[in-house]
């Protein structure tokens, strides 16, 4: 469609939605690069703060990079102060100071909520268990005002039970408050502030709302969102959440998920400030956004994931199976990636897919850290093509 294609730009390239999750999943930045390859075309991966993959190319010199100076890249950036998080309420007393303070100018403020729903955990006191989905054992959150629980891996739903299934009391406690409890919250401690959720779970604000609001609480999905009004105030109640993700890129995303929010909140020279409440302070992901250089978060994020063969030092292939057949499958690919030298992790069961009728999928599966992840895939045709009846297998270079 584009035969004298010379210059491909993809623009914020460290967007995860450049990368498919359903079969076929390819990943747009290796498409675009591959097709500037084979028509001789410049290939742009533009953003503010790239993948470790792609700053770690130009890091080494292996391709070229533009960068606006120092000086100009603070200048745009906001006050940022990283602040001690509080226990047993949202927020701190300095957060809270600038938040009245941001209000009596006449100034908005967005609020960064760590989940969606009222709290993450719903815990029994009496048997100091927390509920459990009763399809994949997950744990569930509490939604929609205390009143529905809903499981976050595999998307079962239901009322609120009356009673703790596993010993009847009736004692719950709701921990980690979500985007419902924070926008209440926040609305008894400044009564006269108009609130306004920017959220997937909430329709029901209007455009007129949101023009109107004081305060947004919002999540990190819901900033994501077309709708993104003008606020002087960012305010992260628990960055820890993000940094202590049990994920290889937690550092990673935290830092790219702040410097949007330092983006948000707009240049100091207009009042920009981004408040970040931590108990870490000196993490390289905080002190980056805090320092806006993303030069030394890189420099200290590579040398954790040389030790553990992470990317950019090894290639990820992720496999995943389901059906009578699947450990079986699982069995077979593990000795493609061994023979290739893969170091594999797993297997493991597999977050749980739902069907239709309420059933779910039970998958099992590996992840192979490879020299080179698209010859292992190559040498998994043969299985991919003799998959039985009722069973399926996906693989996937470069998971997310």
């Amino acid at each position: 469609p584009a035969p004298s294609l010379r210059l491909i730009v993809l623009d914020e390239e460290h967007h995860r939605t450049y990368k498919e999750d359903r079969s076929p999943a390819y990943d747009s930045r290796r498409v675009a690069v591959e097709r500037a390859r084979l028509q001789g075309a410049v290939c742009v991966l533009a953003s503010s703060c790239p993948s470790v993959e792609v700053g770690a190319q130009a890091w080494w010199g292996r391709i070229g990079s533009v960068a606006p100076s120092r000086a100009a890249s603070r200048a745009a950036r906001p006050i940022v102060e990283l602040i001690d998080r509080p226990e047993g309420r949202a927020l701190a007393p300095d957060l809270h100071r600038r938040i009245s303070d941001t209000l009596r100018r006449g100034r908005r403020i967005a609020l960064l909520a760590t989940s969606r729903g009222y709290a993450r955990t719903v815990w029994c006191a009496a048997c100091r268990r927390s509920l459990r989905c009763p399809r994949c054992e997950a744990g569930v959150a509490s939604h929609h005002g205390r009143t529905a629980v809903a499981c976050p891996r595999c998307g079962w739903s239901a009322a609120a039970p009356a009673a703790c299934p596993s010993c009847g009391a009736d004692d719950f406690r709701l921990l980690g408050a979500g985007s419902e409890r924070l926008a209440d919250q926040v609305r008894l401690t400044f009564p006269r502030a108009a609130v306004a959720r920017i959220d997937p779970d909430v329709i029901e604000e209007s455009h007129d709302a949101l023009a109107t609001a004081d305060i947004y609480v919002t999540t990190w999905i819901g900033t994501k969102a077309a709708i993104r009004p003008p606020v002087e105030l960012v305010g992260v109640l628990d960055a820890d959440a993000l940094i202590r993700r049990p994920h290889w890129r937690a550092a990673e995303s935290a830092f790219q998920a702040l410097s949007e929010m330092a983006e948000w909140a707009g240049p100091a020279s207009d009042g920009g400030r981004l408040v970040i409440q931590c108990s870490e302070p000196g993490h390289h992901a905080l002190q980056g956004v805090s320092r806006a250089d993303y030069g030394y978060f890189l420099e200290r994020e590579l040398p954790g994931r040389a030790e553990l063969l992470y990317p950019p030092y090894r290639e990820l292939l992720k496999a995943t199976a389901s059906g009578p057949a699947r450990d079986a499958l699982l069995e077979a690919v593990l000795a493609v990636c061994r023979r290739a030298g893969a170091l594999v992790l797993g297997p493991i069961p597999a977050s749980p897919t739902p069907r239709r009728g309420g059933q779910v999928r039970e998958a099992g599966e590996l992840l192979a850290k490879c020299a080179d992840a698209g010859e292992v895939a190559a040498e998994l045709r043969g299985i991919l093509a003799s998959v039985p009846a009722g069973s399926r297998l996906g693989v996937d270079v470069d998971p997310r």
